[in-house]
């Protein structure tokens, strides 16, 4: 995170505003020049509108020359300024420095400056009360003001902050999602293809089963290429390698019996061009699906559903393996995390009469759908 801030002083506008009241104040409170000894009086003029122009950059000896400078006018009775010109300073000293160690050092020179005002000054008891209690006030005002706007400043940043974070740690979710269901899918078809080839006998149905291996593997690093490179090249790469969707489906069922799995699939009103991150969904459910028989329902019969109604759209994956398949954890997580981003609902049951069930039910806009 980095150290400077808004309210660092580095704005061009602070120097002209840091000026206007500079003039202000001089003109205010300052004139007219003392005729008994005008050298001093305008030295003195120019020394603190030298250190109100300079508060941005240096606040803490700029508060230290506008104050003594005040408090050398007020003593000489050539100024009646109740520290404003100080307390302007003091608010940028508190927006960098609002704790309570300078708190402490700020209220014990601003008093001891009020108190030698006070019992140098010329005016009587009930003046002198007065101003007194203007310092004070004005001080404690200016300081109080400073403390407040940096806190919230900070707060601010520190939520902008963890909101970026938090789009940060979103976004490797996604990435871990899909490079699990890439290589998850892939190295489960692998292990399918390898089995049946490892138990074949026939070198004809061995090199089929190969030429599959090595065709599976090779779809495996493009998409994996695919999501990667979005990562690191923003939405351009993305758009140069779209995401699978709802088309794509047929494809994969194909590529999933050319390794040895029994599917049956259906798809019936599904929208034509559903949004990205639904057609995304469904894919990888049932790729989810289709790699969890192959790896732990061998031989059982697979069922894929996608069906489009009124508003949403139901992805099923069923099989009637012995017992049920057993559904991978990490991808039943990030399936369910994916649904529910999309507004839906993703459940994994074992079937009451054997087998196993995967349902998604995701939301489509009537918009989409027409």
């Amino acid at each position: 995170m980095s150290e400077h801030h808004w309210f660092d002083g580095s704005h061009p506008r602070s120097a002209r505003w840091d000026a206007g009241a500079a003039l202000l104040c001089v003109l205010v409170f300052w004139l007219p020049v003392d005729a008994r000894a005008p050298a001093l009086h305008t030295a003195l003029i120019v020394l603190l509108a030298a250190g109100m122009a300079v508060r941005s950059r240096w606040p803490v000896a700029a508060f230290a020359a506008v104050a003594g400078t005040t408090a050398a006018g007020a003593a000489l009775g050539m100024t009646h300024d109740p520290f404003v010109a100080a307390a302007w300073v003091l608010y940028r000293v508190a927006l960098g420095r609002s704790t309570s160690r300078s708190l402490n050092a700020v209220g014990a020179a601003s008093g001891v400056l009020i108190a030698a005002v006070a019992f140098l000054g010329t005016a009587d008891a009930e003046d002198t009360v007065r101003y007194t209690m203007l310092s004070l006030l004005a001080l404690a005002a200016a300081w109080v003001l400073g403390g407040t706007t940096r806190r919230a400043a900070l707060q601010a940043e520190h939520a902008m902050l963890a909101e970026r974070q938090a789009a940060v740690t979103a976004e490797r979710l996604r990435v871990a999602r899909e490079v699990h269901d890439v290589v998850s899918h892939s190295l489960g078809t692998i292990a399918v293809a390898a089995g049946v080839a490892a138990r074949s006998g026939d070198a004809v149905r061995m090199r089929d089963r190969l030429g599959r291996i090595e065709t599976v593997s090779r779809q495996a690093m493009d998409e994996l290429r695919a999501t990667l490179g979005a990562v690191r090249e923003g939405g351009e790469a993305a758009e140069r390698h779209p995401q699978p969707g709802i088309g794509d489906l047929p494809a994969l069922v194909e590529r999933m019996r050319a390794s040895g799995v029994t599917v049956t699939f259906t798809m019936t009103g599904t929208p034509e061009e559903p949004p990205a991150g639904v057609g995304l969904a469904a894919y990888r459910i049932v790729q989810e699906g289709l790699t969890n028989v192959a790896r732990h329902a061998s031989g059982a019969h697979c069922a894929v559903t996608v069906s489009g109604t009124p508003g949403e759209l139901r992805v099923t994956v069923t099989d009637d393996g012995p017992g049920g398949a057993t559904a991978d954890g990490f991808g039943l997580v990030g399936l369910r995390e994916r649904v529910e981003m999309l507004g839906g609902v993703c459940t994994a049951e074992t079937r009451p009469g054997g087998g196993f069930e995967l349902c998604a039910v995701i939301p489509v806009p009537e918009a989409i759908r027409a």
